[in-house]
């Protein structure tokens, strides 16, 4: 009996069939779960790139001190027309107005230096990055501070 048993597993240890596909079953789940890393942090990148430049872009028209119109062709104050340009740039990310401040409240006057902050939360769609994160999801803060141009008050081509 113990012979049978010897040739049994000399024969196993020797047989190379299915390895592939062990070493398969292995390194795919890894290979997967870095694909989607590279994925779902790719999308993280990009929304906080975007709403770095949504910010960058209200900065710049914050300086010049014009204000936007709203929908029935009304002008806007310059902190909501700020917000205003934020929103258009930051291509459906569902920013929450009550997160971003524009600091002075009214952007200031001219030579003045008008600071403004947008927070976003990040949410992971990943469910094995999900996990990682506190609710699934990631707080960050953007910010810019630029000095208002020397503008003419209540004056806007």
């Amino acid at each position: 009996m113990a012979v049978s048993l010897r040739i049994a597993l000399r024969r196993f240890r020797s047989s190379t069939r299915g390895q592939g596909l062990l070493e398969f079953a292995i390194a795919f789940p890894l290979v997967l779960f870095v694909f989607l890393g590279v994925f779902e942090f790719g999308r993280y990148f990009y929304t906080r790139l975007t709403l770095q430049h949504s910010v960058a872009e209200a900065a710049r028209f914050a300086v010049t001190g014009n204000v936007l119109p709203d929908t029935l062709g009304n002008p806007m104050s310059r902190a909501n027309s700020i917000i205003d340009v934020i929103n258009r740039n930051a291509h459906n990310m569902d920013l929450d107005v009550d997160r971003v401040t524009v600091d002075p409240i009214d952007a200031g006057g001219p030579g003045d230096v008008v600071t403004i902050n947008a927070e976003f939360t990040f949410n992971f769609v990943v469910p094995g990055y999900r996990h990682l994160f506190p609710d699934g999801q990631l707080g960050f803060e953007v910010s810019t501070a630029m000095k208002n141009e020397p503008f003419v008050i209540g004056e806007n081509p």
